[in-house]
């Protein structure tokens, strides 16, 4: 049943903006607060940036701004109202009509001369512009140049965050000692305001792709090609084209990682081949994909099986001629799936040998505990590995999913940057010069 439309109104001939955001297939399966209630992931983007929005139109241009959901049975909701879980399309029988719309509408102030911007698809937009043109009301299509979802995607982003400010500026690093943490990511979590991991393997194929606001890397996902093919089947050209692609359209790529051949002891079963050979390969990569000129940093990447197999492989890579002390980042690899105490050796022993950009690719927890203060960053995408098993684990109400949710995940991430810091280093004694 639709809800009164009186009960919606602030006062009739509301002078504002009025957002107009859709409701969501996907829903809690309980009464909740519309607002609550959809939990698919465009509909959280799209609410979440039109709340941003209207809170800088209220607070920046002193003018009041509010979002309204538009429901396919019950019609223009405010986000607190509470609704029961319902299955219902906009272009089926039995959703709300446009005479619904158009009354509630006038009982929310919207007449002549009001500002309202509509974020919807097609369907859900013609319904709500039919009702307002009867109060004579033109509707803002937001969305009028959004050739699909990812576009649409960019403009929420867009409106979102249309100056940088306190209120959407994302948090600083703290000034306390420990790295930097790049969350993992899937690409919607492009748009959250935090540094993140996302694996190419995420990525590649994405046709319409989003704008970041933080700046991001992009993990080639090298141990999962390795493991299950025994071999790369991307070419690094296709690769290269990719990584250039991610630098102009998503943005604000700090560095990429080559096609590396980790010499972890599982991935040399798999493949056959030996320690250096992966070590060669991997190396190679770097080398190629600088030449390709991308645009974009690419990473060099230290891999080996003993902490000796890594000091092999940082000769090798001094005798190509990378220097990699004067490296912005030099990523340690297959550290994953070993004794915390052999990975903690292998970061000292780098560190030694005056390597003091380290990126640990997937550090955390017990590792950071022990060499927090010797490496300047890491990344993992288990933040959130309880949530990905349960569903309805959101500790802030946000998502039905916490591995969906941007503020656990920066809890996660201040976590380990605490323990990074807490940690008793234990560094090496400087080693010779290895060339």
């Amino acid at each position: 049943m639709t809800p009164p439309a009186e009960a919606l109104a602030p006062a009739p001939g509301y002078a504002g903006i009025t957002y107009v955001v859709p409701c969501g297939g996907q829903k809690l399966d309980r009464r909740a607060p519309a607002r609550d209630l959809y939990v698919g992931s465009l509909f959280r983007h799209t609410f979440e940036n039109a709340e941003r929005s209207a809170r800088l139109d209220t607070e920046e241009l002193g003018r009041p701004a509010r979002v309204l959901i538009l429901s396919a049975m019950h019609g223009l909701i405010d986000p607190a109202t509470e609704l029961d879980p319902y299955d219902l399309r906009i272009e089926e029988p039995g959703s709300v009509t446009a005479a619904t719309l158009a009354g509630q509408a006038a009982a929310l102030g919207i007449d002549w001369g009001s500002d309202v911007y509509a974020l919807l698809p097609r369907p859900y937009l013609a319904r709500l512009d039919e009702a307002l043109r009867t109060l004579d009301v033109w509707v803002q299509d937001v969305y009028e140049a959004c050739g699909g979802n990812g576009d649409q995607r960019h403009v929420n982003a867009i409106i979102g965050r249309p100056n940088v400010t306190a209120a959407t500026a994302p948090e600083p690093e703290p000034d306390s000692p420990g790295p930097v943490v790049w969350l993992g990511g899937d690409v919607s979590a492009l748009w959250w305001g935090v540094r993140l991991l996302v694996s190419y393997v995420r990525l590649r194929g994405v046709v319409n792709l989003p704008v970041a606001v933080e700046e991001w890397l992009l993990d080639s996902g090298g141990y999962d090609q390795i493991m299950r093919y025994a071999g790369w089947t991307v070419p690094a050209g296709a690769y290269a084209a990719d990584i250039r692609r991610y630098g102009q359209e998503i943005g604000r790529l700090r560095w990429a990682a080559p096609q590396d051949w980790p010499a972890s002891r599982q991935a040399l079963a798999r493949t056959g081949l030996t320690e250096v050979e992966h070590q060669r390969r991997t190396l190679a990569s770097v080398q190629e994909l600088r030449a390709a000129d991308t645009g974009v940093h690419i990473a060099a990447l230290l891999t080996g099986t003993t902490p000796a197999g890594y000091l092999r492989h940082a000769a090798m890579y001094a005798a190509a001629g990378i220097d990699l002390r004067a490296e912005p980042a030099v990523a340690v690899g297959a550290l994953l799936r070993r004794p915390v105490r052999e990975a903690a050796a292998i970061v000292r022993l780098l560190h030694a040998a005056g390597l003091t950009r380290l990126h640990t690719l997937g550090g955390k927890g017990p590792l950071l505990d022990q060499v927090g203060g010797l490496i300047a960053s890491t990344d993992s995408a288990d933040w959130s590995g309880d949530a990905r098993r349960h569903v309805g684990l959101c500790p802030h109400g946000l998502v039905r999913w916490e591995t969906n949710c941007p503020r656990a995940a920066q809890e996660w991430g201040a976590a380990q940057r605490g323990r990074a810091a807490r940690s008793q280093v234990q560094p090496m004694l400087p080693l010779a010069a290895t060339g």
